[in-house]
């Protein structure tokens, strides 16, 4: 019933396939960007310093992101951001043999760019659906999420093997185009919009929404330390770790992996979609755990079905935990400020992960690659002490008591209530 109650929503439809689209570019893109800088001759190293200009990009631009999406329509925000990033991949596709300078400054320029659109497409979710429909429209978006990660590492890898790295950036143009499209048809609530404070102040607005709160600040902290200290290496230790067995990524181990990984976040947004825990809290940070497990099965010898089965649970797990993270904040920060405290999160889980990206490699051949790996493993067991600050387990502490359900963020709405979370501006907001 919740899953056809979400999809009669034709707001909430269109918005499922743009996502879709835009994701499946989004993973695209950095696969022929990693496999023309390997074909190249270019190590490690360098795809680590590439990569991270996107993460310093998301970073320093994702404050930013927040507050405009929650001064203008998410809709404009949304499609302007998709027709940025249709004009960067569509430059270096027409670039020929684009070197490291140029590639990198593309990453960056599409991070910034994706600095605005996810703020913007999580507080438009929560406005275009009943609030007794957020857990089932998180949930499905989640799997349009992976849905579209699996299609685009899927096809990425593939476009490469067939073809070559600029087959796959027009590949990458055509779903950021695809995205945009979609969007422009997308009607949101109307919103008030009154006059906004200064930038600096509505910064600080958000911030004291986390502060307010020390579960929500612990949460952003372990995300934080989890992003840094397992997912980063990682993420760039995979293809070049899979490069000398496989010879080289074209033989698809690179995005089969990730494919995997996207793979296990669709089975996870479905179990998400089916639980309604006691202690939503305690969920989320049993769920990172199994991340773990990724760097164990990345230690010689490569044996790839291990590789593929660490990665899908790993998957799983993290997006159990990133659908109970994103209901809580709903459910307890007001409209009007959800998207600038997503985009406080989102900017404090990335912004040591620049740094973990361009470190990596050195400090794998410094301390001996399995060494660093087991290192990293065993960092997956943090969130399991962030049980101890109090109200983490339950996602709620004492500012957080219900007012109501008349679409407040800070208390769910009645089984039967049709309010929505529509974005207020400087509208009346829930009880703290």
């Amino acid at each position: 019933m919740g899953v056809r109650g979400a999809w009669r929503e034709r707001p909430f439809r269109l918005l499922w396939f743009s996502l879709t689209a835009s994701v499946a570019a989004d993973h695209i893109f950095p696969i022929a960007v990693v496999v023309s800088l390997l074909k190249g001759g270019h190590g490690g190293s360098v795809v680590g310093v590439v990569l991270a200009g996107r993460l310093v990009a998301l970073v320093t631009f994702a404050v930013f992101g927040g507050v405009w999406a929650d001064r203008l329509p998410r809709r404009t925000v949304m499609t302007a951001s998709q027709c940025s990033l249709l004009l960067i991949v569509t430059a270096v596709a027409f670039w020929p043999a684009p070197p490291p300078l140029v590639l990198g400054l593309a990453i960056f320029l599409a991070g910034g760019t994706e600095a605005f659109f996810r703020p913007a497409f999580q507080a438009c979710l929560a406005s275009v659906l009943p609030i007794r429909l957020h857990r089932t429209g998180i949930g499905l978006t989640s799997a349009s999420w992976r849905l579209g990660a699996a299609a685009g590492s899927a096809l990425g890898a593939l476009t490469v093997m067939v073809h070559d790295s600029r087959a796959a950036l027009w590949l990458a143009a055509a779903g950021f185009a695809a995205s945009a499209l979609l969007l422009r048809h997308v009607q949101e609530p109307p919103a008030a919009h009154e006059q906004r404070l200064p930038v600096s102040v509505e910064i600080r607005e958000g911030v004291a929404e986390v502060s307010r709160r020390p579960w929500m600040a612990t949460v952003i902290s372990v995300t934080a330390l989890h992003q840094t200290l397992i997912v980063a290496p990682a993420q760039v230790l995979l293809p070049v770790t899979t490069v000398s067995p496989y010879k080289s990524p074209l033989e698809g181990m690179y995005g089969l992996t990730l494919a995997a990984l996207s793979l296990g976040g669709l089975i996870g947004a479905m179990i998400a979609m089916r639980l309604t825990p006691r202690r939503p809290g305690l969920v989320a940070m049993v769920a990172l755990v199994p991340y773990g497990l990724v760097p164990l099965v990345l230690m010689e010898p490569i044996v790839p079905g291990w590789v593929f089965t660490g990665y899908l649970l790993a998957g799983i797990g993290l997006e159990i935990s990133a659908i109970e993270w994103i209901l809580g904040m709903l459910r307890t920060v007001p409209p009007d400020r959800q998207a600038r405290v997503a985009s406080l999160e989102w900017m404090a889980a990335l912004s040591m992960t620049p740094l973990a990206l361009s470190l990596t490699v050195p400090l794998a051949d410094l301390m001996g690659r399995d060494v660093f790996l087991a290192a990293s493993a065993a960092t997956a067991l943090l969130p399991l002490a962030a049980l101890l600050v109090p109200g983490l387990t339950s996602f709620r502490s004492g500012c957080d008591g219900s007012s109501g359900t008349n679409g407040s963020a800070s208390g769910p709405a009645a089984p039967d209530s049709e309010s929505r979370t529509a974005p207020t501006r400087k509208g009346a907001r829930p009880a703290n």
